[in-house]
This record gives structure tokens, C-alpha cells and sequence, in this order.
């Protein structure tokens, strides 16, 4: 009975961890990799910015605190909508309400960023950073993510292999052009006729 209710134990945690790891995966390389990294790179390099900075860097720190939980409850509060609005079918809604909520996201890494010597004086806050940070450590060792990780990296190297094969050095892009410019004409004569 009891080796029964082990194996149960272990399987769910298993499952758990398997759902975390393809979840974590999935947002680094479609959310992270593709829109909220360009954005946030784009926001710590904005000139417009340094008065912001400036702000930011001299705020009381209760206040500093107050400003970046309220744009962190309202990235959270927009993640939970477009969740609401995909599981009622409103696909439309769900992915605008989520682009909208990546620059949000993006400038909250960058406030993060910026004023995390301060934000850290928070001793709460600072046993949360780093326990979210250990269980991300855990997700980013465990066998599982180490063995997707691994299986994504050869399928792209694949893709890679593939691509460049057929399309060669320059691309998909260039070998369609390249393409396009053969045919151009005996197509322009079809219509022609």
C-alpha cells in the first residue's frame, strides 16, 4: 500500500515538474527570446529614458516599492486576463491583451534591473527573489529540462542543416527571390496571353 502511494507521489511530481520545465521552455523561446528581450534591450537603451533613471535611482524606496509592485500586479493582472479571455474563446482578445502586457513585462525587468540594490533593502522581497530564483535554478538542472533543452538544441541544428541545404548561405528569402527572379517572366508572359 504504501510503495503504491509513493510511486503516485513520484508521479505526479514528475508530472508537475514536466509541465513547469515545458512551460518555462515554451516561454523562454517564444515569449523571452522573440518579443520581451528585444523590448527590454530596447528600454535600457533609450536616451529617453535617463531622466527616468534618474527618478527611479533617488525615489524613497517605499515608494520605489509601491511604483514597481503596482506595474508588477498590473503585468499579472493582464497575464491572468488574457488567460481568462483564451479559456472563453475570445483567442482575438487573449493574444492583444498578452502583447500588450510584454512591454509592461520588459519594463518591469528593466525597473527591476535598475533599482535591485534597493528594491533588495526589503528583506521580504529579497527571500522571495531568491527563492524564485532557486526553484528556476532546480527547473533549469533537472533531467528533464536538461534532456528537452538538449532534444530543441539538435532539432534546430537540424533545421539549420535543412535550410542551408536547400536554401543555401543567404536563406529562404533570397533563394525565393532568386527563384521569382527566373520565373518573372515566363509568368508575366502566362498572364499575358
Amino acid at each position: 500500500m504504501n510503495t503504491n502511494n509513493n510511486k503516485t507521489k513520484i508521479f505526479v511530481a514528475k508530472t508537475l515538474e514536466s509541465i513547469l520545465v515545458i512551460g518555462y521552455i515554451l516561454f523562454e523561446e517564444l515569449i523571452w527570446n522573440i518579443f520581451a528581450q528585444p523590448i527590454y534591450q530596447y528600454f535600457k537603451s533609450l536616451i529617453v529614458l535617463e531622466p527616468l533613471k534618474k527618478t527611479f535611482l533617488q525615489m524613497n524606496r517605499y515608494l520605489l516599492l509601491t511604483v514597481f509592485i503596482s506595474i508588477l500586479l498590473l503585468a499579472e493582472v493582464m497575464g491572468l486576463m488574457a488567460g481568462l479571455c483564451f479559456i472563453e474563446g475570445y483567442f482575438a482578445a487573449g493574444i492583444l491583451v498578452y502583447v500588450l502586457k510584454i512591454p509592461v513585462a520588459a519594463f518591469i525587468f528593466w525597473l527591476f534591473d535598475l533599482t535591485k540594490t534597493q528594491l533588495m533593502t526589503f528583506n521580504w522581497l529579497k527571500i522571495a527573489y531568491e527563492w524564485t530564483m532557486d526553484m528556476i535554478d532546480k527547473l533549469l538542472n533537472s533531467a528533464i529540462h536538461v534532456y528537452i533543452k538538449t532534444r530543441i538544441m539538435a532539432i534546430r541544428l537540424k533545421m539549420r542543416q535543412i535550410i542551408r541545404q536547400y536554401f543555401g548561405e543567404a536563406g529562404f528569402i533570397a533563394s525565393v527571390k532568386s527563384h521569382y527572379k527566373v520565373f518573372k517572366p515566363y509568368v508575366a508572359s502566362f498572364f499575358k496571353s
